[in-house]
This record gives C-alpha cells, structure tokens and sequence, in this order.
C-alpha cells in the first residue's frame, strides 16, 4: 500500500463547486462500516458531532455508515502490551486512526497536514488517518467549529480510500479537493460540499467490489 499523494493539506486556494448526487435514504443504499481508534482523546460530543457529518455526506450518494465503535488509545496501547487481539479490525470494512502529534511526527507526516490515507494501486483502502491536533489549531484559526472540520477531514480521507490512484478527472472538486488555503475556508459550510456525479459512482462501485458491507 502506498500513503496517499493527496493527503489533506491547508496551502493552496479551494475552487467552489457544488455538484448533484443520489437522494439520501435511498431504498439501495450500500453500506459501509467504521472503527475508529482514537489515540489523541477526542472529546466525545467532537466525535459524535464529526461522525454524523460523515455520516450525512455519504448519505447523499447512497452510502450508509455503520459505526461500530470507538477504540481509545489507552485501551489499545495496554492490549498490545498484553499482546491481546486488537479490537474490531476484522469486521471493520474500514478503520480510521485518529492520531497524536507524536504519532504524526514518527510517522513523517509534512506539517500542515491534518489528515491521509494508506491507498493502495486498485481496490479499496482500509486505513486513514487524521491528526486531531492539528484538526483543532486549524479551526481555531479559520475559525470554524472542530467537529465540523475533523468530520470534513475524515470525510475527504474515507473518500480517497475508495478513490485510488488519480483515474478521476474531476478528483479536485467537492470534498476531495486536495489543497485548502484556511482563508478561503472562512465563511464556508462544509458539510454542504458534495460528492461529483463521477465520484458518487465510483465509490459506489468501489464498496460494491468489496461486498458492501463489513461481514466479510
């Protein structure tokens, strides 16, 4: 698996696009499942709050989340030192890793990021990350509410496990554009931001090549 080139980042301007999806609620809507292992303590209303972004921008294009749970990074640190199994991997289609600083950095992780993905050449990822620190330094300086902003981040990162590599031609808009410059944030509603017609389609198939749900 290779990390993915278009990690999150707050350098450039964003180009305002708005485009048209599937009705949320859908009778066919696919569905995908979440674990989240959380190392950085995210206050739960955060979580909360975050996860139902996710939840509402994946709605739009006939995706349904299911998530099974929070793993906190005390909880997992003390069984990886019992060497007891990890919790929930094997059911979890996907697993989102919320990070601390300290983690980001051993992980070379460039400043100004706040969130990646481990994207592999075809098919669908399994792993992405965001950087709640940073998440958070960001809001405040837009400003703009942290859970909206950290919901926007694992959005974008979800979205590029099952966008791989750069096949799309309009992989620059909506929520999966690369670069954000914090100016051009202020003022804006992201949880408005939706998927391309394209984009919604290849998700789509991308979650259906996997099953479509997290039972294996």
């Amino acid at each position: 698996m290779r990390r993915a080139a278009a990690a999150l980042t707050i350098i450039v301007t964003v180009i305002a696009a708005r485009f048209s999806s599937e009705p949320a609620g859908s009778a066919g809507a696919l569905l995908l499942t979440i674990q989240i292992h959380d190392y950085s303590r995210v206050p739960g209303t955060s979580l909360s709050q975050a996860r139902a972004i996710v939840t509402r921008i994946y709605e739009k294009i006939g995706v349904r989340t299911e998530w099974i749970g929070v793993a906190r990074g005390e909880d997992l640190l003390a069984r990886a030192e019992r060497h007891d199994p990890m919790p929930g991997p094997s059911r979890a289609q996907l697993t989102l890793i919320i990070l601390t600083p300290k983690m980001a950095a051993r992980a070379g992780v460039a400043d100004g990021v706040l969130g990646y993905a481990a994207v592999p050449a075809a098919g669908m990822g399994r792993i992405a990350f965001a950087i709640y620190d940073r998440v958070r330094s960001t809001a405040t300086r837009i400003p703009v509410n942290e859970a909206e902003l950290l919901g926007f981040v694992m959005a974008h990162e979800i979205g590029h496990l099952m966008l791989p590599g750069d096949s799309l031609a309009d992989k620059d808009t909506g929520p999966m554009q690369n670069h954000w410059n914090v100016r051009d944030l202020r003022g804006r509603d992201l949880q408005q931001l939706e998927f391309s017609e394209d984009q919604a389609r290849a998700i789509r198939r991308t979650i259906e090549s996997a099953g479509g749900d997290a039972g294996g």
